[in-house]
């Protein structure tokens, strides 16, 4: 699944459950309905209510396998819950103290006949810890009924299947336990959920170009970021972000103009890297360049410091994540 980088939107699939216990509601269905009724422009939205009983347990497990998917939210309703739960992990463990609904009620068992213990979530939850409210905590505690069961199930299959999102990173799958509307109102609960998906899916991809640029001694241009740019006091090979249809070539040169007050002279194509920041996914094209001879003399406009460095120590100095693995292909091609 999702053997390379796909340019599609996110597509994202909420659950929840049936009500269950001698209920007539359950809040995570409440939500996916709100959910249901929203439009959603920068992603594709699909839903599903799980029953609560095994075979509910299993369903996306089972849909993952034969469906692409970008993100996998599971919510659920906790009546112990005061706030919103993320829950970090899911354990190899069902002890139920009432029965589902397809009446089983087991009891100090496994879910599955394997020696793993425990599943971590897919998701990177240190994106939540300064863009949340008072209204949420996150949980290592998912209990031991069916929303544990449905959470290690799909984590299972992700893990074992080796399952993959557009961006080729292990599939993002977490689990949120719902407290009562009667503590927080489904409004509010529903802002959050809306701002989980937001945080998790809505990842822009962005082209990039950098110019890997010579001397005359083979000495390669690096530059430092100034304080007012993003990463500030990182290096990197000078060159940006290309505008809407326009050519790799020609927005390389109008970047290292722009940051640089320099003319270059293309040679040849470098390498390609991708990586996944916490706010976006980037695709650097790099290309060997040279100074034109006629070239106004190097301004700075976004850099704090400029260097000319021989190939072997690159590696030296403090990069930003994607020209990192630039540095590693440019040693290789020397």
């Amino acid at each position: 699944m999702h053997k390379g980088l796909s340019m599609r939107i996110p597509k994202v699939l909420v659950t929840g459950f049936e009500p269950f216990d001698n209920s007539s509601f359950n809040i995570s269905q409440k939500l996916v309905s709100e959910i249901e009724s929203l439009e959603f422009n920068n992603l594709e939205m699909n839903t599903k209510i799980l029953t609560v009983d095994e075979a509910g347990s299993k369903k996306v497990s089972e849909l993952i396998l034969v469906e692409d998917f970008d993100f996998i939210l599971h919510l659920g309703y906790s009546n112990m819950a005061q706030k919103i739960h993320l829950e970090s992990r899911a354990v190899n463990k069902i002890n139920m103290r009432i029965e589902d609904n397809s009446g089983r009620e087991i009891k100090e068992g496994s879910i599955i006949t394997k020696d793993t213990e425990e599943y971590i979530s897919t998701v990177d939850f240190g994106i939540f810890s300064q863009c949340l409210n008072e209204n949420f905590l996150i949980s290592s505690d998912a209990g031991t009924f069916v929303c544990n069961e449905t959470y290690f199930r799909t984590l299972n299959t992700i893990y074992e299947t080796n399952i993959r999102d557009r961006f080729n990173k292990l599939l993002p799958c977490m689990f949120v336990h719902l407290p009562s509307e009667n503590i927080i109102s489904i409004s509010e609960q529903l802002q959050l959920v809306l701002e989980i998906l937001n945080l998790v899916s809505d990842k822009k991809i962005i082209e990039v170009v950098a110019a890997i640029i010579r001397n005359e001694q083979g000495e390669i241009l690096v530059a430092k970021r100034d304080s007012n740019q993003p990463h500030p006091g990182k290096w990197e090979f000078p060159g940006g972000k290309l505008e809407k249809n326009e050519d790799q070539i020609d927005g390389l040169k109008r970047e290292i103009f722009e940051e640089l007050k320099i003319n270059i002279e293309i040679s040849s194509f470098c390498g390609e890297v991708q990586h996944l920041y916490s706010e976006y996914y980037v695709i650097l094209k790099a290309i060997y360049a040279k100074i034109t001879k006629n070239s106004p003399p190097m301004e700075l406009n976004v850099h704090d410091e400029v260097l000319w460095v021989e190939v072997e120590n690159l590696s030296k100095f403090d990069w930003l994540e994607a020209n990192k693995k630039l540095v590693n292909i440019i040693q290789n091609q020397s």
